[in-house]
């Protein structure tokens, strides 16, 4: 299974939802997207963007940075 890392850290939203919509479709495979950043907007709109695609989330927060 191939995992793609996205890093939005400092991007200011949409950005990291359009990266990380972006790499989705680049994906093209069963997978696992690691998008980085450093906001809670950010996570919880890429949160909404999994749940309107039907996606599993897990946020984890580690340090000063928000993974998603």
């Amino acid at each position: 299974m191939k995992t793609v890392i996205v890093d939005a850290v400092g991007e200011p939203c949409p950005i990291p939802v359009v990266k990380a919509t972006k790499a989705l479709r680049e994906l093209g495979e069963p997978g696992t997207l690691e998008v980085r950043v450093d906001n809670e907007i950010a996570v919880q709109n890429l949160t909404r963007m999994a749940a309107g695609n039907h996606l599993p989330v897990q946020a984890e927060k580690k340090e000063s940075t928000c993974l998603w």
